[in-house]
């Protein structure tokens, strides 16, 4: 393995890019096309294993629920033996005034979900076609970028919003939508955890989609120790 060979990083966390800034030159970050990362490029996945030709390592570091990206982060790293990571943030915990329901999918929680609950749903387009499920629902889905899928459900809408997002905003959206339940998955991070704060302010249940496990690699849950791993894994085989 030659010293300056490329690290390549897939995915379009801000971990993802934080890694990507600390390597400099050597960084080489891809990204899923559905990615909607500022400042970054993005590519299709179907010729990603050319960029893996000579390669010091695959870190895979997606959005820590997006099971594709994932899935092709092991299944790439096996095909073409290289090294491989996954850079994970941590998943968020439950405090002592959440009110928290663990749901392995979405058919799990519309099993739970009360009929004709106004839930706030935060799983993303991907997610649109698994919501069927929730036919007994009102649900309102948010969504970060506009376009023009028919909405899933009978009773419901989606709802527009740009990030980000702070407590105060997201209590004053449950309140006016008069919220009765979040359906939402682990994604851990800061982004994400005001609707999670504001559910606790109104004491409104979280419905929470379990995070995928990764199918291979290390996992690692900061860019310090994803650094780290490179050096004792990688680098210090060169």
């Amino acid at each position: 393995m030659q010293a300056n060979a490329p690290i390549v990083i897939l995915g379009g966390s801000a971990e993802a890019r934080a890694l990507a800034a600390s390597l400099g030159a050597r960084a080489h970050l891809w990204l899923p096309a559905r990615d909607r990362v500022t400042g970054a490029s993005a590519s299709g996945l179907a010729d990603f294993a050319d960029p893996l030709e000579g390669a010091g390592a695959l870190i895979a570091a997606p959005h820590p629920c997006d099971v594709a990206t994932l899935s092709l982060a092991a299944h790439l790293s096996r095909s073409m033996d290289v090294p491989h990571l996954n850079l994970i943030r941590p998943a968020w915990r439950a405090g002592r005034r959440d009110r928290w329901i663990a749901v392995r999918d979405v058919r799990d929680a519309a099993a739970q979900i009360p009929p004709g609950a106004r839930v706030l749903v935060t799983l993303g387009r991907p997610a649109l076609s698994e919501l069927a499920a929730l036919r007994h629902a009102h649900a309102l889905v948010r969504q970060l970028t506009r376009h023009r899928s028919t909405f899933p459900l009978r009773h419901g809408r989606f709802l527009h919003g740009t990030p980000p997002f702070t407590v105060t905003s997201e209590v004053a959206l449950m309140r006016r939508n008069r919220i009765d339940a979040v359906l939402t998955r682990n994604a851990g991070g800061s982004g994400g955890w005001p609707k999670i704060a504001a559910a606790r302010t109104l004491g409104i249940p979280v419905y929470m989609v379990a995070r995928p496990k990764p199918l291979g690699g290390a996992i690692v849950h900061s860019v310090e120790d994803a650094l780290y791993w490179l050096e004792r894994r990688v680098w210090s085989d060169v």
